[in-house]
């Protein structure tokens, strides 16, 4: 397939030499952490800043892959690497207004018997991992829940549109604080997103998710976090959304040993 390249960046890229796969490819691995490896292939990322004569500099997460693969009814039999679809659902939610990573280039191709695949996106410069900004004790809890709110919001968004993240977590949003209480968040690692046809259990899917691995939220903010993406269902959905996601939470936590706080949600 012929390589996606961002117009925002193509001049930029094309005077460093990576408007190919090759460029980036070749680039040296200054990997971020040590590479995924599992079967017969292997998953990083890196990281690299293009700096200019001129100013213009653009910070990048280069994730590289080979024999990363997944199938599907359409590719039942080779496969396509799981950055595909990370790349296809990037752009899917850029589409329904929802805040992403920002695509700069994406490639592929065999070489010998290998798949291999890149994905490059812009730099996330000054943003944190949800656990780790909500793990800081001087955050005021009206910046908190309005953090929330907005996680709450941009899920029921992506749920509107037919599609569950399917494995949401603290890890998976990136929070970037700024002045007078304002921030922005951005909806990260997508290559599990799915179309999903049922509005309640898709919802309930998500939200445990992010409720089990996000543990530097409180038992409170969980039931804030429902109450405010459940705020325009009906008494009988918010009754049916709290039941499923407390049975979703009990089977795992009940599996591991432990207890954990029953969310309820007023009619």
């Amino acid at each position: 397939m012929e390589p996606y390249i961002s117009l925002r960046y193509r001049d930029l890229l094309t005077r460093h030499g990576l408007d190919t796969f090759a460029g980036f490819w070749d680039l040296p691995r200054n990997w971020v952490e040590e590479p995924n490896v599992r079967r017969n292939g292997w998953s990083g990322a890196s990281r690299y800043t293009l700096v200019d004569g001129d100013g213009c500099s653009l910070s990048m997460v280069v994730k590289l892959q080979e024999n990363h693969k997944y199938r599907s009814l359409r590719y039942p039999l080779k496969g396509r690497p799981t950055f595909y679809r990370d790349f296809v659902n990037i752009r899917r939610l850029e589409q329904i207004g929802v805040p992403t990573a920002e695509p700069v280039f994406y490639g592929e191709r065999r070489k010998g018997d290998n798949l291999q695949a890149l994905l490059v996106t812009a730099g996330l410069d000054g943003y944190l991992e949800l656990n780790s900004v909500f793990g800081d004790s001087s955050l005021k809890t009206s910046h908190r829940q309005a953090i929330l709110h907005r996680v709450a919001d941009v899920l029921r968004l992506i749920h509107s549109h037919h599609l569950q993240h399917n494995c949401l977590s603290g890890k998976h949003v990136m929070a970037k604080l700024c002045e007078e209480g304002a921030f922005d968040i951005r909806i990260l690692d997508l290559e599990r997103m799915k179309r999903s046809w049922g509005a309640v259990g898709t919802a309930a899917h998500d939200l445990q998710k992010f409720i089990r691995h996000s543990p530097t939220l409180s038992a409170a903010e969980h039931a804030e976090l429902i109450g405010h993406y459940a705020r325009s269902m009906s008494p009988a959905q918010r009754r049916k959304l709290a039941v499923m996601i407390n049975r979703r939470i009990a089977s795992k936590r009940s599996a591991r040993g432990g207890a954990f706080p029953v969310i309820q949600l007023n009619d």
